[in-house]
């Protein structure tokens, strides 16, 4: 899809990295398949994982089969967050472009997923304060890629009404990810 070293760029800039997809312009079928799929699997399987090494120490009561479940459960909450976040952006930019993309509105959900996905990583690591720290850390990092983002992927320069979607679409994207928060965080709830 893209070069990887240009995802760095695009986390401070509304052209590089953001230019070329554009550019590109992959459908919402080829990002599912090549990005939102597999990455989606990653939390899905880090949640497994944590509750077979770690899981006493995060909900010592836990049974693996609520970490099973969990992990279940959160991967079609992922997949329909994204579709979620796509179906926002779309809604939200037909005003100011006039038309509807959502090819670039799937892409844009899901470009900025992805250091939400990457903070599951953190699971390796059995220390609550570090995981919800990087899971915060990801969530801003998300926020960065929607600022520069969606007045990129909309071709539409930054004035008041791009800037009042952009911190909409950021406030409705953090309220998902704090869902999601809560699903991942259930064995250690229902216990």
């Amino acid at each position: 899809m893209m070069k990887i070293s240009a995802y760095s760029h695009m986390l401070v800039s509304d052209h590089a990295g953001w230019d070329e997809l554009r550019t590109h312009h992959p459908t919402a079928r080829d990002t599912f398949f090549k990005l939102a799929l597999p990455l989606s699997i990653l939390p899905t399987l880090m949640i497994g994982w944590a509750g077979m090494n770690h899981g006493s120490f995060y909900a010592p009561n836990a049974p693996l089969s609520y970490w099973v479940t969990t992990a279940l459960v959160f991967f079609v909450a992922e997949l329909i967050t994204v579709r979620g976040m796509a179906w926002v952006i779309d809604r939200l930019s037909r005003p100011l472009v006039g038309h509807a993309d959502h090819d670039s509105s799937y892409l844009l959900a899901t470009l900025a997923a992805v250091p939400l996905w990457l903070s599951s990583l953190t699971l390796f690591v059995p220390v609550v304060a570090f995981n919800m720290l990087c899971g915060v850390l990801g969530l801003a990092v998300a926020c960065m890629l929607l600022y520069h983002g969606i007045p990129a992927m909309l071709g539409h320069e930054r004035d008041e009404d791009t800037r009042d979607m952009t911190w909409l679409t950021m406030w409705i994207g953090a309220g998902a990810w704090a869902i999601l928060g809560v699903i991942a965080a259930l064995p250690v709830i229902i216990r």
